[in-house]
């Protein structure tokens, strides 16, 4: 059981950077700039555009924040004998963003993030500065659930205690009730992967309840703002899959219905549509991220995450 968990950590892990890498060059794109800008689909890894707003001039396969911040999650487990401590969660988090600040990339990491290790390097508690934000939108982005997958992947079989780890590493940056919903749905997807029984609707199942719980925590001990339900619309990107011919056809309806942008009601549930609609193949699930629009490499990421667990690695 050991060598197939280790299959499956490495498959989603895999997954992770692959989406990550295959999707940052659609950036921002629509599903149709994609296809003209890149002739076609992308299904290669591909080097960005000089004029693409957040990933300009990079090279071919080259990761971004989702994967960078994925990794500082596993790591802090790593240091804790797969334990999730607070602050060593905090640290391995601001020590990926500054390395990549130092390095001059500081412009991929998405706002509430950026919020929180700018509140760190000033002395300043991030959840409270979380608290204190007026907008609805602060701290309801994706940056939570996009590296989330590393607590599913400790937690095999044990969606709930995915969810308790998942709202711990939701402290920092993304105290809501919107971002704690989505980063539970995937954390305890990824968890009923991780078992060798799951199938596709077992870890859409598991992502729904881990949703529905998380939204039940985040109003009670988080802040609440006025945005729509991730478990909700997560049903709706199902229902969605399951009407579309084919994955280009759910890709337009994912986008056109669901939304495919940073906040968190929109690309959490657009990702678990994708892994519905490619049955759960991570290959499918990365490439219909990267070229479903806007938030492509985000997207990817975790709908890869989900399929790589399942997977695994071979």
């Amino acid at each position: 059981m050991e060598n197939e968990w280790y299959k499956k950590i490495l498959g989603s892990l895999s997954m992770v950077a692959i989406g990550d890498a295959l999707g940052m060059p659609c950036h921002d794109m629509t599903i149709d700039e994609i296809r003209k800008r890149f002739k076609g689909q992308v299904q290669t890894f591909q080097p960005s555009f000089a004029d693409t707003r957040v990933h300009g001039n990079f090279g071919a396969a080259r990761i971004t924040d989702d994967t960078i911040l994925t990794l500082a999650v596993a790591r802090a487990y790593l240091e804790n004998d797969g334990q999730l401590r607070p602050a060593s969660l905090t640290a391995c988090l601001f020590e990926g963003y500054k390395r990549a600040l130092d390095a001059g990339y500081g412009g991929m990491f998405g706002p509430s993030t950026r919020r929180a290790m700018e509140a760190l390097a000033a002395g300043r508690d991030p959840m409270k500065a979380c608290l204190e934000e007026k907008h609805p939108m602060s701290g309801a982005s994706n940056g939570a659930a996009m590296k989330i997958a590393p607590v599913g992947l400790v937690h095999p079989g044990d969606p709930d205690g995915a969810i308790q780890d998942a709202v711990t590493v939701c402290h920092p940056s993304h105290w809501t009730q919107t971002a704690i919903a989505s980063a539970c749905a995937i954390a305890a997807g990824v968890a009923e992967a991780m078992t060798p029984e799951a199938d596709v609707f077992s870890v859409i199942r598991a992502a729904l309840y881990g949703a529905r719980e998380g939204e039940s925590i985040g109003r009670g001990k988080a802040r609440t703002v006025p945005l729509p339900s991730v478990a909700k619309r997560i049903e709706l990107a199902v229902c969605l899959a399951l009407k579309a011919e084919d994955a280009e056809a759910a890709n337009r309806l994912f986008a056109d219905v669901v939304g495919t942008g940073l906040p968190a009601y929109e690309s959490v549930p657009t990702a678990l549509g994708i892994f519905a609609a490619a049955a759960g193949d991570p290959r499918k699930c990365v490439i219909a991220g990267a070229n479903v629009g806007y938030d492509t490499d985000t997207i990817a990421s975790m709908a890869g995450a989900l399929g790589g667990a399942l997977k695994g690695f071979d």
